[in-house]
């Protein structure tokens, strides 16, 4: 009876210290975590810049891949300037430190701000946002270092075609402020890979000697905040 109690007793204090130990490891990679400050000014006359996507992850990797087809994720963002959807499916796949999505779009010539972390061992960043007058343009910069110690590092993002939706330039197809059209088309399967946009022709309701643009569309400024 005094040796099964024992081991009862001994059970349960493995199972505290167990748990103890994954809260600790927990917050103690929490407090570990690195936080960046990341500056966006939009380059462009005439092009609404959504709010930019952040995704923090190990070497090798983004969220998309120039010439093959987009993930489903990228539909939203690139059409409707929703980087939610892609900011919670990266969170679910291994060697991404965090995923998130800043509040506010920058208008041309504008500049805004958001905050991006990294754990221990996430030393690279992926961007991603909508060119808002456009059918499926979006800005990227993909697998970039992020800085080290008080370093302060500067890329340029170029615009890219999310291939999801067909460049009609109506419209009834524009979600921006230019148009105010319809965000999403489920319906039109575009050109089906990611390449770099071909601009603004003016083949629809949009003047291209307001918005159409030359790369790079906007410059990214990351700064390490503690």
């Amino acid at each position: 009876m005094y040796i099964k109690r024992s081991l009862i007793v001994g059970c349960v204090l493995c199972a505290i210290i167990f748990n103890i130990s994954n809260i600790w490891a927990s917050e103690n990679q929490e407090s570990n975590k690195i936080t960046y400050q990341v500056t966006i000014t939009n380059l462009t006359y005439g092009q609404p810049i959504a709010p930019l996507l952040a995704a923090t992850h190990r070497s090798g990797i983004s969220f998309f891949k120039a010439g093959e087809a987009p993930l489903p994720e990228l539909a939203p963002l690139a059409e409707a300037g929703n980087g939610n959807p892609m900011a919670a499916l990266l969170l679910t796949k291994p060697g991404y430190g965090d995923a998130r999505v800043g509040t506010n779009g920058t208008s041309p010539g504008k500049t805004t701000t958001m905050t991006v972390t990294a754990p221990p061992g996430i030393h690279h960043v992926s961007f991603g946002a909508m060119l808002g007058n456009t059918n499926d343009a979006f800005i990227a910069v993909r697998d970039v270092e992020l800085p080290k110690g008080k370093q302060t590092v500067t890329y340029y993002a170029d615009g890219y075609d999310a291939g999801t939706e067909t460049n009609n330039e109506l419209c009834s197809t524009v979600p921006g402020p230019a148009c105010g059209g319809v965000a999403l088309s489920p319906e039109d399967t575009g050109e089906g890979f990611v390449h770099i946009h071909r601009g603004i022709h003016g083949i629809g309701g949009l003047d291209p000697a307001i918005h159409d643009w030359r790369n790079p569309v906007a410059q990214i400024t990351i700064k390490r905040m503690n």
